[in-house]
Formats: C-alpha cells, sequence, structure tokens
C-alpha cells in the first residue's frame, strides 16, 4: 500500500485549531495544488475548517501530475477495481489526520473532482461511521454492486455535473447561464 504524505493544505482562516476537514481529493493527471486553489471562497463560509489536498499516490502515466490509479479501461468492472485498489492509502490518511486533530468522521466532507469524486464515493460511503458528506464534481459512483452488498454509511451526497456549457459572447447567452441550485438551463 503506498502512503500519501505530500500534498497541499490551508489552515483554519480563524487561526483556532481545527474544528473540521475537508478532504479534497484531485482528479486523473492533477494534483493537490490544483484543488486547493478553491478553497479561500469555502474557508469564508468553514473558517474553523481545515483544508486538505493530498496528491494521489502514484505518478500519472499519461503526463504531469498524479492519479489515484491507471485508467486502463473505462468499463464498470475496471473502475470498481480500480477505486477499491487506490482506497487503502485515502482511509490510512483520513485515519491518521483524525486521530492527530482529535476529530470523528462527522467533522471530515470528502470532496472530489472526477477520478477524485470516484474515491471520494469509494472511501466515505464504506467508512465505518458517516462523514459530514461527500461532494463530487463531475464524477461518478463505482461499484454500487459490490456497495450494496456490503455494510456502508449513508452521509449526505451531493453529485454535480455539468451538462451544457455555453460558449459565446453575445448578451443573450450571458442571460442563459446554468443555475446549479435548480440544475435548469434559464
Amino acid at each position: 500500500m503506498s502512503k500519501i504524505v505530500n500534498g497541499s493544505s490551508k489552515q483554519p482562516l480563524s487561526g483556532k485549531a481545527p474544528q473540521q476537514i475537508v478532504l479534497l481529493l484531485h482528479g486523473y493527471g492533477s494534483n493537490g495544488a490544483d484543488m486547493i486553489s478553491f478553497v479561500p471562497e469555502w474557508q469564508k463560509l468553514l473558517p474553523d475548517a481545515l483544508f486538505l489536498a493530498p496528491n494521489a499516490p502514484q505518478p500519472c502515466v499519461m503526463g504531469p501530475g498524479y492519479q489515484w490509479w491507471a485508467l486502463n479501461a473505462f468499463n464498470p468492472a475496471a473502475l470498481a477495481a480500480g477505486a477499491a485498489s487506490a482506497a487503502a492509502p485515502i482511509d490510512a490518511f483520513i485515519d491518521r489526520k483524525l486521530a492527530q486533530y482529535g476529530l470523528g468522521e462527522d467533522k471530515l466532507a470528502i470532496v472530489g473532482f472526477s477520478q477524485g469524486t470516484m474515491m471520494a464515493l469509494h472511501v466515505g460511503l464504506r467508512r465505518q461511521r458517516a462523514v459530514a458528506g461527500i461532494v463530487g464534481y463531475s464524477g461518478m459512483l463505482t461499484g454500487a454492486a459490490e456497495l450494496s452488498r456490503e455494510p456502508f454509511s449513508k452521509p449526505p451526497v451531493l453529485l454535480s455535473m455539468v451538462i451544457r456549457t455555453i460558449s459565446c459572447r453575445s448578451p443573450r447567452c450571458e442571460q442563459r447561464k446554468w443555475s446549479w441550485s435548480r440544475g435548469v438551463l434559464r
């Protein structure tokens, strides 16, 4: 098992000891620094949270950055096997950080992007105790059939996908922006 030891982090904006941890899991070919770039806005809403954005333990085989597992195939069985193979280092990282700061799973949110979403769902749903929440951007649940046969927790989950993007410069296009809260184009 590879150990996650590197990445980026942001201490609580309040300057106090962390009261929550937000774990940010990057996508294929990316790194923790990419995910930590979102944090300044989130810190305003969670001033007592520690934000952790580790690099995946494997160098990406398709270029710079890192991967949680190699994407050699995109069929459901291969994706489920890949997520399962990459879960132990993330679980160990979570356990170390929760123990280090004296926090429980109810004070942990896991946020992922793309391959990181697959990992957030795989790990977060299989924790013995429910995490505070899982947020996934542009990813999917892998291994749903296996999950139905395993004990799993039921944290709040938000999955967000861009269904349609608009790229033009006219005022009419500017008026038709994606509404994340309603999930409709207006």
